[in-house]
């Protein structure tokens, strides 16, 4: 994805502020915490097993779906008379089922660890990346206004550059590169408009020397 922003404005209150950092982390930035714990644990598989062996995970695998089938045939046994079940027998079906639930899950991991496998030998591990954004802007600003209305104060941030890349292992690189920042006193009889400005003044400045004499 590719995004050129030439100029880009923000005027918001504190309350108009926090719901678009929502709408930013929550939103467009937001991470699914179980698709991560679901690569750690073919990451641990893809250690577990040799899936470059294909004859032997033929093997491992056709006797998890036997385990799997001889579950399922167990659960349609036991549901047969369900109406004549009591509690106890209730809860083994229930814990039949968690067991079926479980198998299943982690036959389809196995699969899943088999085609993880398979890219990363095809070398196509990186270009199979979730997304790839590269974002620019010349100039991006924010008036910041008080609960009145009024201009507190401006930040300024020109020349950016943002590289974003999120890899199918869940980690991201990041690369943000920033030209200039500046802020600025939003009232009208500030004493210093500028409270944060880059410094362009050569080193040998009557300011920057430190030594002998006085300021």
């Amino acid at each position: 994805m590719q995004i050129d922003i030439p100029r880009f404005t923000v005027t918001a209150n504190s309350i108009h502020y926090q719901i678009i950092s929502k709408i930013v982390t929550k939103l467009l930035l937001f991470s699914n915490p179980s698709h991560k714990t679901q690569l750690d644990q073919l990451e641990s598989l893809v250690y577990l097993y040799d899936f470059t062996d294909l004859n032997a995970m033929a093997d491992v695998i056709a006797q998890m779906q036997t385990r799997l089938r001889s579950a399922l045939h167990m659960e349609r046994q036991a549901m047969r008379g369900v109406p004549a079940l009591n509690v106890s027998s209730r809860k083994e079906i229930l814990s039949l089922r968690a067991h079926i639930f479980l198998s299943a899950e982690q036959l389809n991991q196995l699969f899943d660890a088999i085609k993880l496998t398979q890219d990363r030998m095809e070398g196509q591990a990186d270009r199979k990346s979730a997304m790839l954004v590269n974002a620019s802007s010349s100039q991006i600003s924010w008036n910041m206004l008080d609960m009145n209305g009024d201009l507190l104060a401006k930040l300024v941030v020109s020349e950016i550059s943002h590289y974003w890349l999120s890899r199918q292992d869940s980690s991201t690189v990041n690369n943000l590169s920033v030209g200039n920042l500046q802020a600025f006193d939003g009232s009208h009889d500030a004493e210093w408009a500028e409270i944060l400005s880059k410094f362009d003044e050569p080193a040998n400045h009557a300011m920057a020397k430190v030594g002998y004499g006085s300021f």
